[in-house]
């Protein structure tokens, strides 16, 4: 298995999952905000310090994929995003069990 701490910057892959998390302070949901400045192509410099780091991050792993990328959020906090990131050309799929 190959080191991945020690490849180089930048490297390109075939896939990327986003995956929700909360932030530090427990009270926001890292993917969620970043879907609000996306959906609504907000400037991410104009957003709280917090969302602007979550938008860093979604940045750099977003611009690796070569073929997939996905973003995994809750329901109840991506469905308001749904409409817009649909009319901007994204492929939103509701995946959950029964």
């Amino acid at each position: 298995m190959r080191d991945r701490s020690r490849a180089p910057r930048g490297e390109t892959h075939a896939a990327t999952l986003i995956l929700e998390c909360l932030e530090r302070s427990g009270k926001k949901y890292d993917v969620h905000e970043v879907l609000g400045l996306l959906s609504r192509q907000q400037d991410a410099s104009k957003a709280l310090v917090t969302i602007q780091r979550a938008a860093q991050l979604v940045f750099v792993g977003a611009t690796r994929p070569t073929h997939l990328l996905a973003f995994a959020a809750h329901r109840t906090r991506a469905e308001r995003y749904v409409e817009a990131m649909t009319a901007r050309g994204w492929s939103i799929h509701d995946i959950h069990l029964r």
